[in-house]
């Protein structure tokens, strides 16, 4: 969905999440290492967002220009980051007689496969694999649609912030970019996969953004992403069950959360560990029980191969415990990643280092 192109490399890039906005300024070199200058974080403004739309663009621009001034940021090109609930991603093979156009026959596709409006849509699609079967080329095809109000939208806040659009992207596409690069493991934990796991193809990863309102399941093969499917549950759910069920406020629920994770309690554990554990474990059962059938359908109706590893990232990927938890429930290594586990990227030192890991969503559309 790239609106204009610039050969100047300074970016200012947005994204705006269901809880907080995040604002940073980059500079992306002839080799595109990225350099983060600065960023800013901020609660987005309550019932801004509604199925995608921001809703109120009055609202969510005010805080972003907050942002943007006090943390003295002078770039006036931007990329923005959609939400990811109202997006639609397909994965379906297309076969092509003859001299049919590809063009043409994707488009068919798209309108026998996807149940939506195309006026209404921004349909952009990617060719995965072509296969030849005989007469047949069979084409394997990634296909995004977006609501033409949701651009819309964005374009709207950009424009109100005075900023000069020059992309608007979905995560999915943000993660792919990201992702596209070699990312740093220790060298115990690739021996630990080695031995443990060695069966597994390591050409097909998942990356796994645990988002406060939703979990999105992103798969790659060679780099490349192949499957993307958008959760409705986040972390932020975990505090609202604690606090409904053991009577305690939103706030000191977050932190009973952060304080025991999804660790089991042993002989010695409190009271409040032994009530606390069995709620987040029975979401987090939830959660995992809908990662694995992404990673079936993938197998199975996607055309893909078995995920050979899992990479977390995002917020309520920091959830103690949580990286072994998935690994012992789904049977595949599993690595916390976050901004600076990927090659080509450095940052301020001035920086606040432990929010960095809310940001790869806003660098990865940079790239």
């Amino acid at each position: 969905m790239i609106m204009e192109h610039f050969l100047n490399n300074d970016y200012i890039s947005i994204d705006i999440g269901f809880r907080n906005i995040k604002v940073v300024e980059v500079s992306v070199n002839k080799n595109q290492e990225v350099y983060l200058k600065n960023f800013g974080i901020a609660s987005t403004p309550s019932n801004c967002i509604k199925n995608g739309v921001i809703t109120n663009v009055a609202g969510v621009t005010k805080e972003i220009r907050k942002i943007i001034e006090e943390n003295r940021m002078k770039v006036k090109k931007a990329k923005i980051v959609m939400s990811g609930t109202s997006i639609i991603s397909r994965v379906f093979m297309v076969n092509r007689i003859g001299d049919q156009e590809t063009d043409e026959v994707v488009r068919a596709a798209i309108l026998q496969n996807m149940p939506i409006n195309v006026e209404e849509y921004q349909i952009d699609y990617k060719i995965l694999q072509e296969i030849r079967e005989g007469d047949i080329n069979r084409i394997k095809v990634f296909v995004t649609a977006v609501r033409k109000n949701i651009i819309k939208s964005y374009v709207d806040t950009l424009v109100g912030l005075e900023l000069k659009p020059i992309s608007i992207d979905i995560p999915a596409n943000s993660i792919a970019k990201f992702f596209n690069r070699e990312v740093k493991i220790n060298r115990n934990e690739l021996w630990y996969e080695r031995q443990k796991y060695g069966g597994l193809s390591q050409d097909v990863f998942a990356v796994i953004d645990f988002g406060s309102e939703t979990t999105i399941v992103n798969i790659l093969r060679d780099k490349i992403l192949e499957f993307n499917k958008v959760i409705l549950k986040g972390s932020s759910n975990i505090d609202e069950l604690i606090t409904k069920k053991l009577m305690r406020n939103l706030m000191i629920s977050e932190s009973l959360k952060k304080q025991y994770g999804i660790i089991t309690p042993d002989m010695n554990a409190s009271q409040e560990h032994e009530e606390l554990y069995p709620i987040i474990k029975n979401f987090i059962d939830q959660v995992i029980h809908q990662i694995y059938q992404c990673f079936n359908y993938y197998e199975m109706r996607c055309y893909g191969t078995k995920v050979g590893k899992i990479y977390i990232i995002g917020g309520g990927s920091l959830l103690k415990n949580l990286s072994k938890y998935l690994e012992d429930s789904l049977k595949v290594p599993v690595y916390p990643v976050g901004l600076l586990s990927i090659d080509g990227i450095t940052v301020n030192d001035n920086l606040n280092a432990e929010k960095l890991n809310y940001l790869i969503n806003c660098i990865g559309i940079t790239l």
